[in-house]
């Protein structure tokens, strides 16, 4: 799909007077047509991957700085997806596809970033768990950063760190750096807890694994 100017300062949030730029010292992809310039969008995200360049494929013209004190203002009952019917080839297209988001966002780029992410590392951290996420921002619409859970129906075997095949996808999409740091160091303590590993392999339902998490996080406090 080619893009005009204009969709790209969208895209990288980046001002058209930059982009030009970039083209005079030919640093991004394009090309000329008809004396207009064009973009290719899927080299165009692989230029921003390269760089670590936040990606916006919502109609948000700012990025949010929404900052995480707890997960329990950004889970509900939408966050959660059980008996999922996943395949190891196809996966992350699953996951993407249940996710509900704003029509005018496409989805295919996030399949292309997680993808990304996935052939540098794999994201299954062992104990039946996987944290797929972009190695970059991602802009999708919402005002916080997303995290969504997903029971598998039967385990995937993929190239996890202790070789146990995976129960659980935990997947994150955050607006920034910080955002998507303090994410993972959530999940990262709370993944550290007996009683939410249990929760997460035995499929408690939501409401009892954001109470479980809420227990932990206030445990933490004290």
């Amino acid at each position: 799909m080619d893009l005009t100017i204009k969709d790209i300062s969208n895209l990288l949030l980046m001002k058209e007077k930059d982009i030009l730029n970039l083209i005079k010292k030919k640093e991004v992809p394009f090309q000329t047509i008809n004396d207009k310039l064009l973009f290719n969008k899927q080299r165009m995200v692989e230029w921003a991957l390269s760089r670590n360049l936040p990606i916006n494929i919502s109609g948000d013209k700012k990025m949010s700085e929404y900052h995480v004190d707890t997960l329990n203002t950004i889970l509900d009952q939408n966050s959660f997806f059980y008996d999922c019917r996943l395949s190891e080839n196809s996966y992350i297209e699953q996951m993407v596809n249940l996710i509900e988001l704003e029509k005018n966002v496409d989805k295919g780029i996030i399949v292309q970033l997680l993808k990304n992410r996935e052939e540098l590392m794999s994201t299954a951290i062992g104990n039946g768990i996987s944290l797929p996420h972009p190695r970059i921002p991602l802009m999708v619409g919402r005002y916080k950063p997303i995290i969504n859970f997903f029971f598998t129906e039967k385990p995937l075997e993929l190239k996890s760190l202790d070789g146990k095949p995976v129960h659980t996808f935990i997947l994150l999409i955050s607006q920034t750096i910080k955002q998507h740091l303090s994410l993972l160091a959530h999940l990262s303590f709370l993944l550290s807890k007996e009683t939410f590993r249990f929760a997460l392999e035995s499929r408690l339902n939501y409401s009892e694994i954001i109470d479980i998490i809420t227990h932990i996080e206030i445990s933490r406090g004290e």
